[in-house]
């Protein structure tokens, strides 16, 4: 299944109630698109995050999010290199 990157940014810094909050309202999103969480990268200063997704396409997550409401900056396709 391909990956899916979502970027977001954050100013104030993102709280442990609002990652939670945008956990909640996305998770049945995700669901209903098809789409499947892998992992979550939070920089030190919680301005910015990464998550990786797999699904079909990005649309399918970028759509996932709009449902739910949670802002993004981008979604995009991305092939893990790994040695």
């Amino acid at each position: 299944m391909p990956l899916i990157v979502v970027e977001y940014l954050y100013d104030p810094p993102l709280t442990d109630e609002r990652l939670k909050a945008e956990g909640e309202k996305v998770g049945p999103c995700l669901e209903v698109y098809g789409v499947r969480w892998v992992e979550t990268f939070l920089s030190n200063d919680r301005r910015r995050r990464a998550c990786i997704f797999e699904a079909t396409d990005a649309e399918k997550v970028r759509s996932a999010f709009h449902s739910a409401g949670v802002k993004f900056e981008r979604a995009w396709r991305a092939d893990r290199l790994a040695p």
